[in-house]
């Protein structure tokens, strides 16, 4: 595909859809093996797996942001493009910001996993979901009508988190920032607010508020 081709010109790309929950899986599977060979109990491996889900997933989210950007290129929209940071419009990105991050919640974790998410996780997770999900993939189904673009990104959102208990808050907040997205047509508020949105919620938990 030649960068000149607009994302009008496209169709199909419901692969990218499912893509984040495929690598979700195969890279926890993965972890789960590797620590198999250490500890030879699918049970305690499994609970291994769960403590060390934070480094997983950001190394994961890492992962989104690499194919985010060169799919990006291809498409002829450099993820620079679509970030979008003006210091003229620093500060009222951040009330954007905080108001996102206010509207969400994150889930429980172990409290040395917390503070991973508070700090180095909130970076992963800002940059990475938010170069993928309103990044890449709301410009590769461009050619969806905005309600049903936001729909399906914020499901794809949804099950990259692969936990039916946290289907409907992550879809809902997919939804929130796919609409944000939509209006600013900018993504730096939007990693900001989820950079903020799990800030905030790692401090509440550790200091036992949520």
């Amino acid at each position: 595909m030649k960068p000149e081709q607009s994302t009008e010109q496209l169709r199909g790309g419901w692969g990218w859809v499912f893509l984040p929950l495929l690598f979700m899986m195969v890279g926890s599977n993965i972890v789960w093996a590797l620590l198999m060979l250490r500890v030879s109990d699918p049970v305690m491996a499994g609970k291994e797996t769960y403590k060390v889900g934070p480094l997983t997933w950001s190394l994961l989210q890492m992962g989104l942001l690499w194919i985010a950007y060169k799919r990006l290129q291809k498409l002829g929209r450099p993820l620079s493009s679509l970030i979008g940071f003006a210091r003229e419009r620093l500060r009222s990105d951040v009330v954007l910001a905080v108001g996102l991050a206010v509207a969400s919640q994150i889930v429980n974790f172990y409290p040395w996993a917390l503070i991973w998410w508070t700090t180095i996780g909130s970076v992963t997770a800002g940059v990475g979901e938010e170069a993928y999900f309103r990044g890449f993939l709301m410009e590769r189904l461009g050619w969806l009508r905005k309600g049903w673009l936001v729909l399906i990104t914020s499901f794809s959102f949804a099950i990259w988190h692969a936990n039916p208990l946290l289907f409907l808050h992550t879809f809902i907040i997919g939804l929130l920032f796919g609409w944000t997205y939509l209006k600013v047509k900018r993504l730096f508020p939007l990693m900001l607010g989820h950079m903020l949105t799990n800030v905030a919620g790692g401090v509440f938990m550790l200091l036992g508020w949520s």
